[in-house]
């Protein structure tokens, strides 16, 4: 629902109730568009791109990129260390 649909419901117990759901919805794709974009970050590494690289094409600083880099191979490394 967008945010003038969202502005026209007259009675506000529906607004809030309806915003509340848009933003758990918008919420759960922006966790999932990340993913999508740091695996990306993954592969763009793994095929030898620098840092500096994929934060230009990324529009990230190389900071984030070395930080989603890292959380990336820390999830790898927990997920075969318990499996």
């Amino acid at each position: 629902m967008n945010r003038a649909a969202l502005s026209r419901i007259a009675d506000a117990r529906r607004r809030v109730s309806a915003a509340t759901r848009e933003l758990e919805r918008l919420r759960q794709d922006q966790e999932e568009i990340s993913r999508v974009r740091d695996d990306a970050v993954v592969e763009l590494h793994d095929l030898g791109e620098t840092y500096q690289t994929i934060a230009e094409v990324a529009g990230l600083t190389r900071g984030r990129v070395a930080q989603i880099l890292r959380r990336a191979r820390g999830t790898v490394t927990q997920r075969s260390s318990t499996g």
